[in-house]
């Protein structure tokens, strides 16, 4: 037993450290004029709400206006530092991995509480991590994408800490509300919050004032945040409810060739959401592996690699136990939110496309069923489940090693 868990432990180490490699070649190589954001901020400096142009392609042109489109606070964490160094800053991945750190930091406190033990805290860090998408995203936190998507996985885990630990509505309430203004799906947690926040011996329908200054507290600053962002939207574009997404992609920019030009396309000919994006979604959620593609007269020849990822429950098939938790109320809730949240983006035109790893807009949920998995977990699982992630970290690394050159 001595000797497999060195090896096994070996492993894991490893696999750690080649990771840490990867983050510090991307912190190395990151360049500027990269993230969007950057420019975002730098128009409200100048007291506009547009730009003059665009470092991504999901940008909206609007009667000769470019708008940075998507959700306002990452461009407000960049603020600052684009206000020292212009709009050229380029240090936006030392603030995804700060990020990251809070974030493994805030799931080691709720593991190790709802474990009980070391090794599986260790293990379950280790999953989230590293062998979930967020550790691609990260990995590309230079782009405004999935620089926001790092934030608002943090902010969406800080509120479950802030309900679990603290007991704090506020706290929890506050910190959804920012997480909404990096991924919009995340203000679906507040019932989830709600329950989390209760005894178990709390009634869910009892009506009273404990339970009124519980509500208050926890939408205080959700129902802030979105007058916030309709009053952005209507400052932009005329309408609290109009977000910019329906100006992206303008047919004028498709050429043949471009990688994202079905997603030009989707977006031009059939909308933002359609049925027909379903089962092309469901596919790649749930059935799809990494695909890499051979060429040649013998298909020996390493050709491409499918950016539009692998299924999540494929890749990280340890995300599984979570079925494994008391199915209480809080666990009903958890998984309400995440069919509601799963089951709206099954319908989008994109699923993450840019992708060599697992769904990244899994994380959106992602947070909700690992309160699960760490209360799934047990002690007699730590073996399996230690080969399960070296297995999962392995194949996250895989992909991102295979993209990464096949992209270039």
């Amino acid at each position: 037993m001595t000797a497999r868990r060195v090896v096994i432990s070996g492993a894991l180490a490893g696999l750690v450290l080649a990771f840490v490699a990867v983050f510090a070649l991307a912190v190395l190589r990151e360049a500027p004029q990269s993230n969007s954001y950057a420019l975002l901020a730098e128009g409200w400096l100048n007291g506009r709400f547009d730009a003059d142009h665009c470092f991504d392609a999901d940008c909206a042109n609007v009667e000769g206006r470019t708008y940075i489109i998507f959700p306002p606070l990452p461009g407000v964490i960049a603020l600052p530092f684009v206000a020292l160094f212009g709009a050229g800053f380029h240090f936006f991945m030392p603030l995804v991995l700060a990020a990251f750190a809070a974030t493994g930091w805030m799931w080691w406190r709720i593991a190790a509480r709802e474990t009980g033990s070391r090794d599986l805290s260790i293990l379950t860090v280790l999953a989230i991590l590293f062998a979930t998408p967020l550790a691609f995203v990260a990995l590309r936190g230079d782009h405004v994408w999935f620089f926001a998507q790092v934030w608002g996985f943090l902010f969406a885990t800080a509120a479950i800490y802030s309900a679990l630990f603290r007991r704090n509505a506020l706290l929890a309430g506050l910190f959804i509300g920012l997480a909404f203004l990096c991924r919009q799906m995340t203000i679906l947690y507040l019932p989830f919050l709600y329950v989390l926040l209760l005894d178990e011996k709390t009634p869910l329908f009892r009506i009273d004032w404990a339970a009124i200054r519980r509500a208050f507290a926890l939408a205080v600053a959700p129902v802030l945040a979105l007058c916030v962002y309709f009053a952005y939207n209507y400052a932009r574009f005329g309408s609290p409810l109009e977000t910019g997404y329906s100006y992206i992609f303008p047919a004028a920019l498709n050429e043949a060739g471009d990688a994202a030009l079905f997603l030009r396309l989707r977006v031009q000919e059939l909308g933002i959401f359609s049925s027909q994006y379903l089962l092309f979604n469901a596919i790649y959620m749930f059935i799809a592996g990494p695909h890499v593609e051979f060429a040649g007269r013998y298909m020996t020849e390493l050709s491409g690699f499918d950016v539009n990822g692998a299924s999540l429950f494929l890749v990280t098939p340890v995300l599984l136990l979570a079925f494994l938790a008391r199915w209480n109320r809080a666990f009903l809730f958890g998984i309400a939110t995440v069919g509601v949240i799963l089951g709206l983006t099954l319908f989008y035109h994109s699923n993450g496309f840019s992708q060599y790893s697992a769904q990244r807009y899994a994380l959106d949920w992602l947070p909700v069923l690992l309160v699960f998995l760490v209360r799934g977990v047990k002690a007699e699982y730590a073996a399996p489940l230690s080969i399960l992630i070296a297995y999962s970290m392995g194949v996250t690394l895989s992909m991102i090693a295979l993209g990464g050159v096949l992209a270039n």
